[in-house]
C-alpha cells in the first residue's frame, strides 16, 4: 500500500469518522482468510472490504495474510497461522481518544497503533493473561502458547508491559521476552530491526516518522517532532523541535504557541504542560517568505497510564 493511498484513506476517514466512529476493515487478503462474526459458530471466507465489528475473529491460515486498516490510520498485519479478535473498538469525543482492544489467540502480527495529530490513541493487544499497550508505536508481537509469554519488537514509539508485578518498557529499538514471571528487554536485532522496517514502509506512510519528505525548491512544510509521547502525567514537560523540507532551505523565523496562552521562538522548544487538552502550533517563513504551519494534540492527565 503505497502513501497516497494512505493519504487519501486518512483523508476520508476525517470526513466521516465524526458520524460513523471507529471502523475496522480488511483492506488486504491473500490466500485463506476466514472470518467468524460475533456469537456465530462457523467461520467463513473473508473477503476484502469485510468490516470488523466488536467480537468478531479473523484467522489467516497456512501460507495466508491480511491487512486490516482503522479509518484513522492504525493498521494491522496478520501473519500465516495467527488469529485475533476485536475485542473493542470505540471514541471518545470528550478526549478525542481512539480506544483498541485486541485479544491475539495465536501467531503474529505487525501493528501500526497511530492517529492523526489531533487525536490520541490507546491500543492494547491481549495475549492470555498478558497484554501490551502503547499511546502510539510500530511494534510487532509474537504469541507463544506453550510458554504463556510473548516477544515484542517496538521499531518505532514505545510499548507497556506487566511482567511479576513489575511495569516494563520497551521503546523504539528494543526487544523483550515476556512471559507471566519475568521481562527481558534488550536491543533489537539489526536483522528483525532492517525486516521490520521494510514491512512498515511496505504498508506506506507512518504518521509516527519524523520526516517530511520535501526537497528544497519545491513548497515549503513542516511537521512538529521530537515528542516521545502526546500523552502525560502532569505537569508534563516536552521538548519539541520542528521538522521542515522544501521552500529556500534557509529558514528565516519558528514561532510555537502551545495552546495555554504561552509561546516560544527558535527551532526547539521546550513546554511544561498542566492537565488538560492543548493544541501547539508550530509556525515557519523562509527566507523567500514562504510560511508553513503544523500543529498536534498534548493531552496532560492526572494519571495516563503512560
Amino acid at each position: 500500500m503505497n502513501y497516497a493511498v494512505i493519504v487519501a484513506l486518512l483523508l476520508w476517514a476525517a470526513a466521516g469518522w465524526a458520524q460513523d466512529g471507529p471502523s475496522v476493515r480488511i483492506t488486504q487478503s491473500d490466500g485463506s482468510v476466514e472470518i467468524r462474526k460475533s456469537g456465530a459458530q462457523a467461520w467463513r471466507p473473508a473477503k476484502e472490504g469485510d468490516t470488523l465489528e466488536r467480537g468478531d475473529r479473523i484467522a489467516a491460515r497456512d501460507k495466508s495474510a491480511a491487512l486490516l486498516l482503522w479509518s484513522n490510520g492504525s493498521m494491522v498485519k496478520v501473519y500465516p497461522n495467527t488469529e485475533i479478535e476485536l475485542a473493542g473498538v470505540n471514541y471518545d469525543l470528550e478526549k478525542k481518544m481512539e480506544t483498541t482492544i485486541l485479544d491475539l489467540g495465536k501467531g503474529r502480527v505487525f501493528v501500526k497503533a497511530q492517529v492523526p495529530d489531533h487525536m490520541f490513541t490507546d491500543f492494547k493487544v491481549r495475549m492470555g493473561g498478558l497484554d501490551v499497550r502503547t499511546q502510539g508505536a510500530e511494534f510487532a508481537l509474537a504469541h507463544d502458547q506453550d510458554k504463556k509469554g510473548f516477544t515484542a519488537w517496538t521499531l518505532l514509539g514505545r510499548l507497556f508491559t506487566d511482567a511479576g508485578g513489575t511495569r516494563v518498557r520497551i521503546d523504539g529499538g528494543q526487544q523483550a521476552a515476556i512471559a507471566a514471571g519475568a521481562g527481558d528487554v534488550k536491543p533489537m536485532d539489526e536483522k528483525i530491526r532492517q525486516s521490520l522496517t521494510k514491512v512498515s514502509k511496505d504498508l506506506g506512510g507512518s504518521l509516527l516518522a519524523e520526516e517530511v519528505g520535501a526537497a528544497a525548491g519545491g513548497k515549503l512544510v513542516a511537521k512538529i517532532g521530537g515528542l516521545a509521547s502526546r500523552r502525560g502525567n502532569a505537569p508534563y514537560k516536552v521538548n519539541l523541535k520542528a521538522l521542515v523540507g522544501g521552500g529556500s532551505g534557509k529558514i528565516k523565523s519558528y514561532g510555537w504557541e502551545f495552546g495555554d496562552g504561552e509561546s516560544a521562538a527558535g527551532r526547539d522548544a521546550e513546554h511544561t504542560f498542566t492537565q488538560g487538552l492543548y493544541v501547539v502550533i508550530l509556525r515557519v517563513e523562509d527566507e523567500n517568505g514562504q510560511k508553513a504551519s503544523a500543529q498536534t494534540g498534548i493531552s496532560v492527565e492526572i494519571d495516563c497510564g503512560c
